[in-house]
């Protein structure tokens, strides 16, 4: 069945939404036909907020007190979210409804509203949050808008128009949870090391446009997709991983889902680099959980500092949402720092935090993450042993046994970091150029695979065999690429342009007052600009990340702090805003690669080079 190019599920959609009358239903595929034809803006019609919303009549006049209380209403749903409604409310409004409507929930939040899938309304919030519930109670991550296919997708990527509206957590939730990147033309994020042309990639570039899922990527839409990816090369990086990365298998997918871990099976999405050790974490996991065993999960995390190990430990908690404990072992010299005396002596009736922790989750699922474990001496290390073979634990306030079989524990160490800067070294052509092929992926796989049992070798003679035999995986964290090395540049560009927008609060605390802010920063050249803050020794792999963070800090956050201070005699709430262009000199070859700060000024868009950065640009750089 075909009416103007719907779907039959489409017609059947607009036909329940219209009250089953035929002809409104045709008007509506007419309007929506003629939409789609002719390209869509990417704009979402404002759908009217419902009495309960603009009253602000308390959470149970969703409809719960009255006949009507299990009447599902999609239209209001989206309209309350559209007027701003608080996530808390729109989860405990599904909430409720799943326990009246069960399944059939799915099927009623994947219809349309105004003719627009009522997903699309959601990814509008920018809230990731409201997303992953969205997900998490049937909504479509693959749906598409109109008969071009918009996909959801590009529709998150298109609202990203300034770092005060960014989508970069949105696009990767979207793949975390499955969203195919096959219906975003290649051209967008292949090659990965490059700035987008203007206006898109060229027609000649565009090879894939022809087919029937990118039929979508109008010249308008394709001018849009670029502006916020040259934004964020962030997106770009994640989107190349999503399109190079091998797929789940359904057998793990369906594990994960029975243990409600599903959104463990795309943390590769929330860090830069170190897709091999997310990839064997998450092996590791899933096996886990097909096949539980009653002793606590023991990884060791060892990588140089600044690459992911607290980052990657951190998202695995939230992700599947497990507590999370971390220990500095720079402070701890004996067991009794690390977990407290035992009862009847001194101070044994507090317990350590570490102790009660592992009281207070006893038979539960959790994380503990022992950072620098090399500075742990033998009687710790001794201490963890019978406990980490038994998942028993011996409380030190009473000595009553606890369990924690179930727990997870990661030993993080910089001890090997020699061994994976020479092994980084020696083969980086494989290691950091492996997403071109499957072949490729798994020549790299086993050169980690290879690293990971020298670690384990050096780990039997640092901290003992019986510690090492504990120990189920061993995890390397390798240095950054060139391409990570920009992704690291972007994210904390992407901080610090955010934290800008903020308002200003003119007091006399200083605890309070924000004399910094309403300050729009943009990106001219994302990829050029990110990679010359990660160059020229902007990234020192000793350092990783926090070396990139001193560059963007250094190099763009200074400079624009220190020109917007030094353009006013007196900071005022409620002024324009201040506009400042981040992007890299063009105009001589002795300052290629140099990072050009701009302000612009003056109501006629009039603008020039921040003092004492890039002076030799002339100011153009900000003209936008």
């Amino acid at each position: 069945m075909q009416i103007l190019s719907c779907t039959k599920s489409e017609a059947l959609k607009l036909l329940k939404e219209n009250n089953n009358s035929i002809s409104e239903a045709f008007q509506a595929a007419r309007k929506w036909g003629q939409q789609t034809t002719k390209g869509w803006d990417f704009k979402l019609p404002r759908v009217a907020i419902p009495e309960a919303l603009i009253l602000g009549i308390p959470s149970d006049s969703w409809g719960y007190n009255n006949d009507d209380r299990n009447d599902f209403s999609l239209e209001d749903l989206i309209g309350a979210i559209q007027g701003g409604e608080t996530y808390e409310r729109v989860r405990e409004y599904l909430t409720h409804h799943h326990q009246h409507l069960g399944a059939s929930l799915a099927e009623s939040i994947n219809g349309m509203v105004e003719s627009f899938p009522a997903f699309f309304f959601v990814v509008e919030t920018r809230n990731a949050e409201l997303v992953r519930t969205w997900a998490g109670f049937g909504g479509d991550v693959n749906v598409t808008y109109g008969s071009l296919k918009v996909p959801l997708l590009a529709f998150a990527i298109s609202l990203s128009t300034s770092y005060a509206k960014d989508t970069t957590m949105m696009v990767k939730t979207l793949l975390s949870l499955g969203a195919s990147v096959d219906g975003i033309p290649k051209a967008f994020y292949t090659p990965l090391d490059r700035d987008l042309p203007q206006d898109g990639p060229t027609d000649e570039e565009l090879t894939d446009l022809e087919d029937t899922d990118k039929q979508w990527c109008t010249p308008l839409a394709r001018k849009l997709i670029t502006t916020a990816l040259n934004m964020s090369f962030t997106q770009r990086y994640v989107l190349y991983l999503a399109a190079h990365l091998e797929k789940v298998s359904g057998a793990s997918r369906q594990v994960a889902r029975l243990h409600k871990a599903t959104d463990l099976l795309g943390i590769h999405y929330f860090l830069i680099g170190q897709v091999m050790a997310s990839k064997f974490l998450v092996r590791r996991l899933i096996a886990e959980l097909a096949m539980p065993r009653d002793r606590p999960l023991i990884f060791l995390f060892a990588g140089p500092s600044g690459h992911g190990k607290t980052e990657l430990a951190r998202n695995l908690g939230k992700l599947i949402s497990l507590d999370l404990h971390m220990v500095d072992c720079t402070s701890i010299n004996t067991e009794h720092d690390m977990f407290g005396p035992r009862a009847p002596y001194y101070g044994s009736g507090d317990g350590s935090p570490l102790n009660n922790f592992i009281v207070q989750h006893s038979g539960r699922r959790c994380i503990v993450f022992l950072d620098e474990f090399e500075k742990t001496k033998n009687d710790v290390r001794q201490t963890l042993l019978i406990p980490f073979q038994s998942g028993e634990y011996q409380d030190r306030r009473d000595l009553r046994t606890v369990d924690f079989s179930k727990s997870i524990w990661i030993l993080a160490t910089n001890a090997f970091d020699q061994t994976i800067h020479s092994f980084c070294k020696r083969h980086e052509t494989v290691l950091f150029d492996c997403y071109g092929s499957t072949k490729s992926m798994n020549e790299a796989e086993k050169l980690v695979q290879k690293l990971s049992g020298m670690i384990k070798e050096e780990c039997i003679w640092k901290f003992t065999a019986p510690m090492a035999g504990r120990i189920k995986s061993f995890l390397p964290f390798l240095t950054f690429s060139p391409c990570e090395q920009a992704a690291v540049a972007d994210k904390y560009l992407s901080e610090f342009g955010k934290d800008a927008t903020k308002p200003l609060k003119i007091s006399d605390n200083p605890a309070t007052a924000r004399m910094f802010g309403n300050v729009d920063v943009q990106l001219r050249r994302g990829y050029s600009v990110c990679k010359a803050l990660a160059a020229n020794g902007g990234y020192v792999r000793e350092l990783g990340a926090r070396s990139i963070i001193n560059a963007v800090d250094c190099k763009v956050g200074q400079p624009v702090i220190n020109s917007y201070l030094d353009s006013r005699e007196e900071i005022v709430e409620g002024g324009s805003m201040g506009r400042f262009v981040v992007g890299v000199c063009e105009d001589s070859m002795d300052v290629e690669d140099e990072v050009v700060v701009s302000q612009v000024s003056g109501e006629d868009g009039e603008d020039g080079p921040v003092a004492g950065v890039g002076e030799k640009s002339g100011g153009h750089e900000a003209s936008r």
